[in-house]
Formats: structure tokens, sequence, C-alpha cells
């Protein structure tokens, strides 16, 4: 068996904590200075990886709104789907590039929004959206991360894609509670095969999954 080797973060830490306890000052200091430099350089590194990402999905728009995707291409079977409409997808990709991050409090409020309405809509619609491309920015995201057109909240092809493309090692689950088939459906969303979920449901089957995996996303941001 190899030995994993540490993360460039790791080795930082390493190196923060062995200059707090060394004797030559200079040394110290000149460490926690090449330390300073290196958490910059890759704070640098993640902005440019995410502008670079927000500028491809204002390209993929661009090139939706003009028609110009080639037949066949990744970007022309997003919105082949009968009834899309291409411009309104575009319009949304060119919002989503502008966005800002989503924080807990967002993720609470959009849990809020989800628990209680009778029915999917634009609204939470627009939400999942931010949250889909908040998670998606901070990986190595391509154009086959992309969100297709429809809606989450009302369509499960299309909340399922959101929740399996945020998993990646992950599971969920969708049911009932086994009493009645016209019981709720319930879901769980878990992002690691350890990952305990509690249950949750919602009005409608898309609901309940976004549901799940919303407050799963608010029990990890408080796990950090």
């Amino acid at each position: 068996m190899t030995d994993q080797k540490p993360s460039l973060n790791d080795l930082l830490a390493r190196a923060n904590d062995a200059a707090q306890t060394m004797a030559d000052q200079k040394a110290a200091a000149l460490l926690l200075e090449v330390c300073s430099a290196a958490s910059a350089l890759i704070a640098k590194q993640d902005e440019i990886r995410k502008e670079a990402f927000r500028d491809g999905i204002r390209g993929a728009a661009k090139v939706i709104r003009n028609r110009q995707a080639a037949p066949g291409s990744a970007l022309s079977e997003l919105f082949t789907g009968e009834g899309t409409n291409p411009d309104v997808f575009a319009d949304e990709l060119s919002g989503i590039a502008s966005t800002n991050a989503v924080t807990v409090n967002d993720l609470r409020k959009l849990r809020q929004k989800i628990n209680t309405a009778p029915e999917g809509n634009d609204d939470i619609d627009n939400d999942i959206r931010r949250v889909y491309y908040s998670v998606m920015s901070d990986r190595n995201p391509t154009s086959a991360d992309i969100l297709p057109p429809g809606s989450p909240s009302r369509s499960l092809d299309v909340a399922t894609f959101v929740i399996e493309k945020i998993l990646r090692e992950g599971w969920w689950t969708l049911g009932n509670s086994g009493v009645n088939a016209n019981d709720k459906p319930v879901g769980k969303v878990g992002l690691t095969p350890t990952q305990s979920s509690k249950p949750q449901t919602a009005a409608t089957t898309p609901l309940t999954l976004l549901s799940a995996l919303v407050l799963t996303l608010i029990e990890s941001s408080k796990s950090r």
C-alpha cells in the first residue's frame, strides 16, 4: 500500500505550526511569509478557475441565444426538448454567471420556501440554480455540468440531475412511509457514503428531494 501524499493545504498547516515553535525567529518569519504567499496564490487560482467557469457559462449563453450550437453538440442537446425556449435558457445562464456565493442563511430561507410551497415555482427554481452553480464553481466544472433547461422544483428528472451532480460520492433515496400509498413522499440525501440523513417530506416528489438536499447542505456547512 502506498502512502497518500499530503495535500498542499495540509502542508501549509504543518508549516504554520512548525513556524510557531521554531527557535530561529528569522527562519520562522520567513516560513510564515512563504505560507502566506502560497495561501494567497491558492485563493487566486480558485478565483481564476471560478471566473473561467463564469466566462464559459456566458459563452454558452451567447452560443445558445445566437443559435450557433452545432447539431449534435452538448450545448445543442441541452435545449432540444419539446417546448424548450433557447432564449429563456440563455437568459438563465447569463443571470447565473453573475450570482454571488450562497450562504447558509440563503439555504435556510430556501428550505423554508420548499417546505411551505404547495407546488414548485419559478422562485424556488432560481434559488436551486444558484445553489447548484455555487457548488459547481468550487470544483473543476465543464460544459457537461451546465444545468439543463427545465424546472428543478417541478421536474423529477431535473431535480435528480441537480442532486446527482452535486453528490458525486453521495447517495439519495425516495419513497413513502410504506403505510399508505397516498402518503407524502419521503426523501433522504447524503453527501458521502457514510453520512446520515434526516428524512424530509414536501408537497411533491421533486420538492421532497430538493428539501432533503438543501438540509444536507446546511448540516454539512455547520460541520466545516
